[in-house]
Order: C-alpha cells, then sequence, then structure tokens
C-alpha cells in the first residue's frame, strides 16, 4: 500500500505504541463512562403520568442528571468512591432507525436501548473488576426502573440460554477490547478548540511529530467527542501541503 500521507484515527497511545515510543499521559486523560446495551421484548413503559413511552425515549432520557445529583456524583466518583445515584442518559436508537434489528423483531415490537452511565472513572474498576461491574451495571438498571411501571427486567429480551439480553461495558473492558487509554472513549482528555500556547498559533492541531502523518480522531489537540473537528482539520492540513 503506497500513500503520500497517514490519518490515524486511534488514540494517540496506540500511534505511539505503533512508533515505538512511550506514551505520557495525565491523569485527566482516564476514562470514566459505562456502557450498557439492552435489547427489550416491547418498548418499556413509564410509570403513571410521566408520559408516553415512545414520546419518553425518541429523544435522551436523563436518569439522575439534575445540577445538584451530577455535582454530588463528580465529587464522589473524585474521591474514589462510587456514587449513590449514578446519573446517566439513555436513548433508543429502534425508534429512529428500525433496521437495527432484523424484520422479524421489529414485526414482533422488540427495541434496543442504550444506557449511557457518567462518573464512572477507570480506577473505580481497578481492584475488583468483576464485582464493581456488576454493582454499577445494578444500579444503572436500578436507577432506570424507577421510571418505569415494571422493573426493567420485565421488558428485558432474553437469549437461547435464557440469560437477559444485556451487555455492560466497564472503562477496563474498553481499555482492554479497544485499546482506548484507560477506558476514555475520547482518547484523552477533550481540549477547546483554540491555540493554548504561541507553538500552536497556525496549526490545525492534529500534528504528530511525524511528517505527514497526522491525527483525524478525538485526540487531536482540537478536542473531538462528536465534533467532526479533528477529521475535518486532518483534511485541511492535507489540502493545505
Amino acid at each position: 500500500v503506497r500513500s503520500e500521507f497517514v490519518l490515524v484515527n486511534a488514540g494517540p497511545n496506540v500511534l505511539a505504541r505503533l512508533r515505538g515510543e512511550a506514551y505520557a499521559a495525565s491523569r485527566e486523560d482516564e476514562g470514566s463512562v459505562f456502557k450498557v446495551n439492552l435489547l427489550c421484548r416491547q418498548l418499556p413503559q413509564l410509570k403513571d403520568g410521566l408520559g408516553a413511552a415512545a414520546e419518553a425515549f425518541a429523544g435522551t432520557f436523563h436518569l439522575d442528571e439534575g445540577y445538584q445529583a451530577m455535582r454530588t456524583s463528580y465529587q464522589r466518583a473524585s474521591a474514589g468512591q462510587l456514587p449513590d445515584r449514578l446519573p446517566a442518559d439513555v436513548y433508543c436508537h429502534t425508534l429512529t432507525d428500525g433496521s437495527i434489528l432484523s424484520e422479524e423483531l421489529q414485526q414482533e415490537g422488540f427495541h434496543t436501548l442504550a444506557l449511557f452511565g457518567l462518573d464512572m472513572p477507570y480506577s473505580l474498576f481497578e481492584r475488583d473488576h468483576d464485582g464493581m461491574k456488576q454493582t454499577v451495571l445494578r444500579r444503572y438498571l436500578d436507577g432506570l426502573s424507577h421510571y418505569l411501571a415494571e422493573p426493567i427486567g420485565f421488558y428485558l429480551a432474553t437469549d437461547r440460554a435464557g440469560n437477559p439480553c444485556v451487555e455492560a461495558k466497564s472503562p477496563v473492558d474498553l481499555e482492554r477490547e479497544l485499546g482506548l487509554h484507560r477506558g476514555n472513549i475520547f482518547h484523552n482528555a477533550l481540549t477547546f478548540p483554540f491555540a493554548s500556547h504561541p507553538a500552536e498559533v497556525g496549526t490545525w492541531g492534529v500534528e504528530t511529530g511525524c511528517d505527514k502523518v497526522y491525527l483525524c480522531g478525538s485526540g487531536a489537540r482540537r478536542g473531538g467527542a462528536v465534533s467532526g473537528i479533528p477529521g475535518h482539520n486532518a483534511a485541511m492540513k492535507v489540502l493545505g501541503n
């Protein structure tokens, strides 16, 4: 394969390993999210008075994300403690795109729910990963059940062995399976889209120190997440050569 440029969509830690270099990370680069994927036999019904399920799950369904709840959760997690109430966002992708599931499952009324849990730093899972993972999973499912007519287990589909269709991923899982440094889904700490010191003025924030090798993923200097900024800036860097 021949190419004039190489754009790296992996994290800076992966690029450093490929180049045989040491990777220097800061404490702020630690991942802190917990993901739960659920397959439901039907869209969960909310408690009386909370609205229609299709409307509630059509956008972002927030769990314990009021200002004070978020502040308390952050403080406990920062102190190395598991928060009592775990903030999270829940999404139902199948309400927007049913093709995620087979036609058979669509016709039977199945739906997917994706829970995006916050304030779950990698360090919480280092001592007893499996035990902590199960504790966190139960708390998230209990938090969701609090708003439902029936506990979430009532709505879950089961696999051929009779097990609930639940997939949970901790920051440790994300590092093991995807190579994300300490489970950070954004590759490292996010950065603002402006130069923070004189040497960055006039750059695109995608430079790696290796000629014609640029970051196009979330680990670029101009931040990432779901902004698309690093991909745009990497393209502009290439076009400017």
